[in-house]
C-alpha cells in the first residue's frame, strides 16, 4: 500500500554517516515524511475498517430482507400446492363428463397451476440471490479481519517504538547524571530524542575542538548508545548569526557549524565505540535558532550541537507494505 521506495530510503540513511548538507536535508524530509505516512496510513486504515464494518451491517439487513421475502414465497407456495392437489384430486372425481362450469374450473385451475410455477420461479431467484449476497458478504468479512489485524500490529509496534525511544531518553539521562551543571537538555519528540549541548560545554569560541568536560561527556552518551544499536544517529551544529573572522578552513559559521559536527561525530565512533555506518553529521549554520538573536542569552542557546536519536522503521514499513 506505501510506495515500496520509502524502505530504500530509510536503508539508505543507515548506510552512510558524513553526506553533504543538501543530501542530509533531503533524507531527513524524506524520513519524516515516512513517519507521517506511517500516521495518516494508520488513520486510512481505522477509517477503512469503519467503511468496512458498514457496508457488512448494509449486506447483512439485505440478506435478511431477501430471507423474510423467501419465506413469505415459500409458505405462498406450499398452500398453492394443497391447493393443486386438491383440485387435482377433485378434476379426477369429475372423470370425463365434464359441465361447462366444470371447464372453467378446470381453466382456472390451470391458471393457478401456473402461477404456482412462477413462484417457483421467482423462489429460487430469490434463493440463488442469496446465496450471492451471502458469499460476497463473507469475502468482505475475511478481508475486514485482515485489515483489522494489520491494524493491530500497526498499534502494538508504534507502541513498542514509543516506549523504546522512552526508554532511550531515560538512558541518556541517567548517562549524563554527572554532568547536571553542564545545562545538557534531553527532550523527546516527533518520536526522536534530541541531547542539546550547549557551546561552553564543547567548545571555545570560534573553535571545532571539543574541550575535554565535553568528551566526557560524549563517551558517556556513547555507552548508553552502544546498548540500543538500532538507533540512528544524526549530530547537528548550530551557531548564532555573528560572522565569524574567515579563515584558511572556515568561511562563515555554515562552515564552522559543519566542523564542529563531524568534530562530535569522530568523538563518538573513535572514543565512544559507535559504527560510522550509524552517524551522520551535518551544520546548519544560524538557520535554525532556538531563541531571538537579539539578546546575548538567546545568542548563547542558538550556539548548541544537538544529537538526533531516531529509531528504526524497517517492522512498521513491513506491516504497511502487507498486501
Amino acid at each position: 500500500m506505501l510506495n515500496r521506495i520509502a524502505i530504500g530510503l530509510l536503508l539508505g540513511i543507515s548506510m552512510f554517516s558524513c553526506v553533504s548538507k543538501k543530501q542530509y536535508q533531503s533524507l531527513e524530509q524524506q524520513k519524516d515524511s515516512i513517519v507521517r505516512v506511517c500516521q495518516n496510513d494508520r488513520r486510512e486504515e481505522i477509517v477503512f475498517r469503519d467503511s468496512i464494518i458498514n457496508v457488512v451491517r448494509n449486506v447483512e439487513l439485505a440478506m435478511e430482507t431477501q430471507r423474510l421475502r423467501a419465506s413469505a414465497l415459500n409458505d405462498s407456495l406450499q398452500i398453492c400446492q394443497r391447493q393443486m392437489s386438491e383440485n387435482s384430486t377433485y378434476l379426477a372425481r369429475l372423470g370425463e363428463n365434464l359441465t361447462e362450469k366444470q371447464r372453467k374450473l378446470a381453466e382456472e385451475i390451470e391458471l393457478k397451476n401456473k402461477a404456482i410455477a412462477n413462484k417457483e420461479l421467482e423462489l429460487n431467484d430469490a434463493l440463488a440471490e442469496a446465496e450471492k449476497e451471502r458469499l460476497r458478504l463473507q469475502k468482505i468479512r475475511e478481508e475486514l479481519e485482515a485489515v483489522s489485524q494489520r491494524v493491530i500490529e500497526l498499534e502494538a509496534e508504534l507502541r513498542r517504538k514509543d516506549s523504546a525511544v522512552i526508554l532511550l531518553k531515560e538512558a541518556i539521562m541517567k548517562a549524563l547524571a554527572g554532568f547536571e551543571e553542564l545545562d545538557i537538555q534531553v527532550e523527546y519528540k516527533n518520536g526522536k530524542v534530541y541531547v542539546i549541548l550547549p557551546e561552553k560545554l564543547l567548545f571555545k569560541s570560534g573553535s571545532i575542538t571539543v574541550d575535554p568536560k565535553g568528551v566526557e561527556a560524549l563517551v558517556q552518551i556513547s555507552k548508553a548508545l552502544n546498548e540500543k544499536r538500532d538507533v540512528q544517529i544524526g549530530v547537528e551544529g548550530h551557531t548564532d548569526n555573528v560572522p565569524m573572522k574567515e579563515s584558511e578552513k572556515m568561511k562563515d559559521n555554515w562552515d564552522l557549524s559543519v566542523l564542529r559536527a563531524t568534530s562530535i561525530s569522530r568523538i563518538l565512533i573513535k572514543q565512544g565505540g559507535i559504527s560510522d555506518k550509524r552517524i551522520s553529521a551535518i551544520g546548519r549554520g544560524e538557520t535554525m535558532p532556538v531563541a531571538s538573536n537579539d539578546t546575548p542569552e538567546g545568542r548563547a542557546k542558538n550556539r548548541r550541537t544537538e544529537i538526533i536519536l531516531t529509531p528504526q522503521l524497517d517492522k512498521i514499513l513491513e506491516i504497511l507494505n502487507q498486501n
